[in-house]
Formats: structure tokens, sequence, C-alpha cells
């Protein structure tokens, strides 16, 4: 089978590989759609990041839906796998698990023609639901549980830094959960512009504490959801935030992050961090979500390429223009 296997920084090779061979309790997946995320564009520019030193090569993906070999039946494997024996695993915490594997990071991943996946993590996907819409699944899980960690949004006001794919399915979602205003903090007007579109409130940078405070009566957010990982977005999360207020971190980098403790201590804020998915939990809720077509994502599918045009239609293009939203790769099929 063709795979996008990464070496190294900037290097990243679609070559042939073995098709893997489901073990007991696994089943093979044909991969339909795979997205590209923000972390495999990460690892693509300056990695190795979260890939192992010495793994590669690796296929990289985890952003993805297909069909099960010998079945009719597509489904959205999960990423998130534990070991299934530690402390963490046996709360059902596997995000937690000292020895979690992401299959695209620290295993072979989804940017492939087919994957071995564990059967008991595989959400099924209803058949009215369009592959390029399902093929948001895992993203939107990511929304589903960072809002979760918040708590009840009934009457919030919710802060969102950066705009990106994440961050305007956060939107969304926070909406949906019954939100009475979000704001959408982002440089790129084209972002801006979708964020509006779902029915938040956008704005620049520099604008946002005073549009955050016309939002709430000048107290603050209730919720800050950080989704853009850029340096100094603690300290803007904390600002933006009411005292008793939520910030739950989704965006990160590599660098050490000063935290303003003054705000956070004595205005008693929450500070909190989220990552991945459960599969019963964040990922059926997902499905959930697109079924019902409670969070539309057909505004943020730029493109969708064949798996040979991964690195030029896929990886360059998202580093070199920020209006791009969400590339999808075909394994089995072509540009369009």
């Amino acid at each position: 089978m063709r795979a996008a296997r990464w070496y190294a920084a900037r290097d990243v090779r679609v070559e042939d590989v073995p098709v893997p061979v489901p073990g007991p309790g696994e089943v093979l997946v044909r991969v339909e759609r795979a997205g590209i995320c923000g972390t495999d564009l990460e690892e693509y520019l300056d990695g190795p990041v979260a890939i192992p030193p010495g793994a590669a090569p690796l296929t990289l993906g985890h952003e993805l839906v297909g069909t099960v070999v010998g079945t009719t039946e597509r489904v959205i494997p999960d990423v998130v796998l534990g070991c299934g024996r530690c402390w963490w695993c046996a709360r059902h915490e596997e995000t937690l698990c000292p020895d979690l594997v992401v299959p695209g990071l620290q295993a072979d991943g989804g940017l492939a023609e087919y994957l071995v996946v564990p059967a008991h993590t595989c959400v099924p996907v209803p058949a009215h639901v369009e592959l390029d819409v399902a093929a948001f699944a895992e993203p939107v899980s990511v929304a589903v549980r960072a809002l979760a960690k918040a708590g009840n949004l009934v009457g919030t006001v919710v802060a969102i830094l950066g705009a990106g794919v994440i961050g305007q399915l956060v939107a969304q979602v926070a909406l949906a959960g019954g939100a009475v205003a979000v704001v959408a903090v982002d440089p790129v007007a084209d972002r801006r512009a979708l964020a509006e579109r779902w029915g938040a409130r956008a704005c620049a940078p520099a604008a946002a504490p005073a549009t955050v405070g016309s939002c709430s009566d000048g107290r603050g957010a209730d919720v800050v959801v950080e989704c853009s990982g850029v340096p100094g977005a603690l300290a803007t999360s904390v600002e933006l935030s009411r005292p008793g207020g939520t910030i739950v971190l989704v965006g990160f980098h590599a660098d050490t992050e000063p935290v303003p403790l003054l705000p956070v201590v004595l205005g008693e804020r929450r500070l909190l961090g989220t990552a991945a998915h459960l599969w019963d939990r964040d990922v059926a809720s997902a499905v959930a979500l697109l079924a019902r077509g409670t969070v539309d994502v057909a505004p943020l599918l730029s493109a969708v390429v064949p798996l040979a045009d991964v690195v030029a239609g896929g990886f360059d293009r998202l580093r070199t223009d920020r209006t791009t939203f969400k590339i999808l790769i075909d394994p089995q099929g072509a540009t369009r």
C-alpha cells in the first residue's frame, strides 16, 4: 500500500509499505479520508516533537474515517491508545497513560491506504453522514472535550483565542451548548469572518479586551479557550477571563510559558489543560453532533487531495497560506 512516511523535518515521502495485518481484537480499516492537523504540520516543519527520537520512518496521520475491511461499516477509529494495564487506563483515562500511543505520532498512522486499529474503539458513522463531514470527527472531539472541562456553558460568555479549525469548532460547540456570547480572537480577517458566520463575535487581538468586556458587562469571559498556542497566549487568556473564571488550554508550544500568578491565585481562576479524547465520550459525541448537523464543517474544508500530493497540496499549502483551514487526504482517490 501507499503511505506518507515522515523521515525528518521537511522530509515526508509517499512510498510503498506492507499492508498491516490485524491481530486479536483488531480490525483492518480502509482509510477513505485523513485530515492534516496542526500537530502533523508541526512534525513536518520542526519534528520530531511528539514523534519519539529514532522512530523514523513513521506514517503520519490521526484524523481519519474509513471502512472496516470485509464489512460495509464506516467508522471513526479512535487513536488514543493506552496500555490497558496502568492506574489511569483502569480508570478509563487513557489520555493520561504514561505509555500512551497515538498512531501517526508514536506508531504508524492513517495517512495511508490501510490502518490496523483496536476494534472496540471504532465509533460507527451513520450512513447519511458524508465522508468529508465524518473526517472532522476527531477535531470536533477535541472541541467537545475542551468545553466539557469548562462545565455547564448555559448563560456563559466564552472567549476563544485562535480561530483556526479547532477554534471554529469550539465556537460552534459552545454556542450549541448554551453560551450567550462567543468571542473569537484571531489576527486573520478570513478566520474572523468565518467565526461570525456561526454567530460569534470576532475581533483582532488588540480589540479583544474591549470586545470581551462589552459582552460581559466588563467582568471578563466566564470561559477562555486558548487554541492558538502562540507565545504569550496564556497571559492573554488570564487577562480576558473574569475572576472565578475558567481557562482551558488546547494550544501549546515547546517553550516555557510564564504564568501571571497574582490574577490566577487572587482571582481564583481555574487553569486546565486538555489533550486528545476518549472514544466513547468525546468521539461518540462528535459523531452525533456531525450526524445531526449541529456542527457545520463544510466551510472549513479547503481541499481534498490524493496521497501522492500530500506534501505540495497539503503540508506546504498549510505552511504558506493562513487562509487555508482543513485539507483532507484521499488515499484512494484524486484531487478535487
